[in-house]
């Protein structure tokens, strides 16, 4: 748990910012090849992870529409490690109707994580040392999504909204000479809440 505190700072002042919506999602992670993986996650074991995020419309149409998205979020894989990621996601999403909209999104960003076994280190007497894990490794990531959202309320497109998503995300270096990137695949289930500013309720 002491590795979520950052996360839940970033998320605290992720909540200021101004935007359309803002949403949280609940996921289970598995260690998988991307996409084709994607069967895993409903009958591996649980790692269990939670991203917040909150988007901007960049275009003006109405059904093909295109969002800018900031993501805070992070898991814990209790064979491997936890991580903390910092993201931004491109999404289009194509509206079917008033409540249905289909969804596709690529992005990337930073991933901080920490090893949940013990990781040893060879020292100048030649000697493996253990190497303290609340430290974590910086690394880099990627990020690929498809889903749906269906709004709550049919005549309010822009109500409360239940979401769904199959994510992929490649973060790297994971281990040097041997795994450049290792990839995660998740299921996504979650909620989102329109965001009314001052100055659209004038």
């Amino acid at each position: 748990m002491k590795h979520f505190l950052f996360l839940l700072i970033a998320s605290a002042l992720f909540v200021r910012c101004n935007g359309q919506q803002i949403g949280v999602l609940l996921s289970n992670n598995v260690t998988s090849y991307p996409v084709t993986g994607y069967p895993e996650v409903f009958y591996s074991q649980l790692h269990p992870g939670i991203d917040v995020f909150k988007d901007w419309k960049i275009n003006k149409k109405e059904k093909n529409q295109f969002f800018l998205v900031a993501n805070v979020g992070g898991y814990y894989h209790r064979f491997i490690q936890t991580v903390i990621r910092i993201y931004a996601t491109v999404e289009y999403r194509y509206k079917l109707n008033n409540r249905f909209s289909l969804i596709a999104g690529i992005g990337g960003g930073y991933l901080h994580s920490f090893e949940d076994m013990a990781v040893l280190k060879l020292n100048s007497d030649g000697k493996y040392e253990k190497v303290h894990s609340i430290i974590g490794r910086p690394q880099v990531m990627a990020q690929l999504n498809i889903g749906c959202s269906y709004a709550l309320k049919k005549d309010d497109p822009q109500s409360m909204k239940i979401i769904m998503q199959m994510r992929t995300y490649l973060q790297g270096p994971f281990v040097k000479n041997y795994v450049p990137f290792a990839p995660v695949n998740n299921i996504s289930l979650g909620i989102s809440f329109p965001l009314k500013s001052k100055k659209n309720e004038k």
